[in-house]
């Protein structure tokens, strides 16, 4: 009986709850037990209690889509970024953590290896994280879309992509 509880509970905590969602709202997706609900520029993460913006930082949401280039700066650009995002979008948005950023990353499709229905025109690079890397000093981690790896490397001062990320 327990084997068949833990089997259960696993089908209600990640299948049943895409089933709803899905049947409920439209725009709704699941990826290894994640599930988006997209709302125009963001998309929330239900499961994992965020709202993402769905463009990198350059881009404009715009008929479905990200428009324009990503933003490429490096990591002491970020405050002046949020700032901007708090501006326009309301409080709260952050750089994500290396493991939320990772949480998006998907295998088996061809770069960018993230849901590009999700996260349309997403930069085929390094996105920074909020997580400095302890055993390199100075350095700071990034999530590769083109790749599918983490790098604990990055210096401040080189440039890549920003993706937004806040608190549900």
């Amino acid at each position: 009986m327990t084997k068949f509880t833990s089997v259960a509970g696993r089908f209600c905590r990640y299948g049943l709850i895409t089933m709803v969602f899905a049947a409920v709202a439209p725009g709704v997706r699941a990826q290894d037990g994640i599930t988006f609900v997209e709302r125009g520029p963001v998309v929330l993460d239900v499961l994992g209690k965020l709202e993402w913006m769905r463009c990198s930082i350059g881009q404009v949401w715009a008929d479905g889509r990200c428009d324009g280039d990503p933003l490429l700066a490096p990591f002491t650009a970020g405050e002046a970024i949020i700032a901007r995002a708090t501006a326009s979008s309301g409080e709260g948005w952050r750089i994500p953590t290396r493991a939320e950023m990772e949480r998006l990353l998907v295998s088996g499709h061809t770069p960018p290896l993230i849901d590009s229905r999700v996260f349309p025109d997403t930069y085929q690079g390094g996105y920074w994280t909020a997580d400095a890397n302890w055993l390199l000093a100075g350095s700071r981690w990034i999530v590769n879309f083109n790749s599918g790896f983490s790098y604990g490397r990055a210096l401040p001062r080189q440039s890549f992509s920003f993706r937004l990320v806040r608190d549900r």
